[in-house]
């Protein structure tokens, strides 16, 4: 099974002393054959909520840099497969979901490009713990893991 995580999910499985935690660590349980991708987007995104985790004292010392090292040496090694996607497909599927979507549910712009990335690369399982992108990627039509329930 294919999967995209959002950022919500990566922060929670690699930081421990997350709330959702042991959730995020779940998902390997439940379904075993799960390859979680890793974008180039995802790169950008989850490496940058590290970083302002760190800024905000929300994370132990230097734990940023730990985790962003190990996403690097993991994905390296093939535990996350890359995946490349068109970012102008992205760019338009986001478009397309805010046209279809924005006025009946609360969606962040960066909610759009996770969920458009996540259709463009055939994503069969969507990640998160955020209701908002939740709800979008459900109405999107993807399958969403929703922590203890799959």
């Amino acid at each position: 099974m294919r999967a995209y995580a959002d950022t919500s999910w990566w922060v929670a499985f690699k930081n421990s002393s997350d709330a959702q935690h042991e959730k995020a660590v779940g998902v390997f349980e439940q379904a075993e054959d799960v390859a979680v991708l890793w974008t180039p987007w995802q790169r950008v995104e989850v490496y940058n909520a590290f970083r302002q985790l760190d800024k905000a004292g929300s994370l132990p010392q230097q734990s940023a840099n730990v985790f962003i090292r190990s996403l690097e040496q993991e994905s390296r090694l093939g535990y996350w497969p890359h995946v490349e996607f068109d970012w102008i497909e992205a760019v338009r599927t986001a478009n397309e979901l805010s046209a279809d979507h924005s006025r009946n549910l609360l969606i962040r712009g960066m909610d759009l490009f996770h969920v458009a990335i996540a259709l463009e690369i055939e994503a069969e399982k969507f990640l998160t713990f955020d209701g908002d992108q939740t709800a979008l990627a459900k109405v999107a039509g993807l399958d969403v893991w929703e922590g203890d329930r799959s």
